[in-house]
């Protein structure tokens, strides 16, 4: 309810207490990674031309990026909270809420703002703003505080299922019918998008054929574009690490590589248990798939994942050269 009625005023207080300057620092920075990064897939890519390499370069360049909270904060100071009637603050906050709208009316659209708060867990990317929405809360790695998280979960973590995922939205299936400015504007060439449709397709395919539920199927096509962005993310992600400290003096932790620490820290994002009836459920209608195929359907995919476990051929997430996607 507080959520709802004063998202901003939780905001400040929970960025305050769990998103101290240095964290907004460090991930300010990995945003700027993750997208040089990202540049530097866009002009290696094989399937699209020159021409559309240069506007997808303006495209990518022009993306605003608001990281942890908003610079500007809303004003509730003439919204009136008190202890008399629960109902009553309720109906003044709908209020507000309504005239807080109503007041766009005729102005500017306000570049600015924020569509979720700080403490909200996902983030997203906006075609009409050309913008990437990347909420504090989206960092926290649960148990574990930022300061002693290494930059091999944190990439994997946030640079990868979070900023490159939210990045690579500008450019699929649907992201890419927008320009820099935001307008509805085809900017690929017609033998680009064939291209690009057709490694789509392979996305699509992969995602078919997961077996759930005994008999039920991941709807490839219904979950394509989160499909691409969880791999472009994984690929972009890794790269930007590899430019890391961490990476390049391969310690190991744990036990563990910076490579492989990279991939677990992604896969920790998507620990959850969902039953059965919730699950079938999804399958119908979410352009989501199931989480435990947005970890292990797009790293069948990567090569890298393949040399940091030693996966072989008769393992199940083993998928030939020739059936692995790459897109970005």
């Amino acid at each position: 309810m507080e959520e709802d009625a004063l998202g901003d005023a939780l905001g400040q207080l929970f960025v305050k207490e769990y998103f101290k300057p240095e964290a907004k620092a460090r991930y300010d920075t990995l945003v700027k990674n993750v997208m040089s990064s990202f540049s530097e897939h866009i002009r290696n890519v094989d399937w699209m031309s020159a021409p559309t390499k240069v506007v997808a370069q303006n495209k990518l360049h022009a993306i605003m990026p608001k990281v942890g909270y908003p610079n500007k904060w809303k004003d509730y100071s003439n919204l009136q909270i008190d202890r008399s009637s629960l109902a009553a603050n309720v109906m003044r906050a709908n209020q507000w809420q309504y005239n807080y709208q109503l007041h766009k009316l005729g102005k500017p659209v306000d570049r600015t703002e924020w569509g979720m708060t700080p403490q909200t867990y996902n983030a997203y990317y906006n075609p009409s703003n050309n913008e990437i929405v990347l909420p504090a809360a989206a960092f926290a790695i649960p148990t574990l505080l930022d300061a002693d998280a290494d930059d091999a979960l944190v990439y994997g973590y946030a640079g990868a299922s979070t900023i490159g995922h939210e990045l690579t939205h500008g450019f699929d299936d649907q992201g890419s019918q927008y320009d820099a400015h935001g307008n509805l504007h085809e900017w690929w060439s017609k033998a680009d998008r064939q291209r690009f449709n057709k490694r789509v397709a392979g996305i699509v395919r992969q995602f078919n054929s997961y077996t759930l539920l005994d008999s039920m199927h991941i709807n490839g096509k219904a979950t394509a574009g989160e499909n691409i962005a969880d791999l472009g993310g994984i690929v972009i992600g890794l790269d930007a690490f590899k430019k890391t400290k961490q990476y390049q003096e391969g310690k190991k932790i744990g036990g563990l590589t910076p490579i492989q620490r990279y991939f677990l820290g992604y896969a920790l994002g998507w620990q959850m248990q969902v039953r059965d009836e919730s699950l079938a459920s999804q399958l119908l209608t979410d352009v989501h798939s199931p989480a435990q195929y947005r970890v292990n359907g797009p790293m069948a995919d990567v090569p890298a994942f393949y040399d940091a476990f030693g996966v072989k051929p008769g393992q199940k997430m083993y998928r030939p050269d020739s059936a692995r996607v790459k897109i970005w």
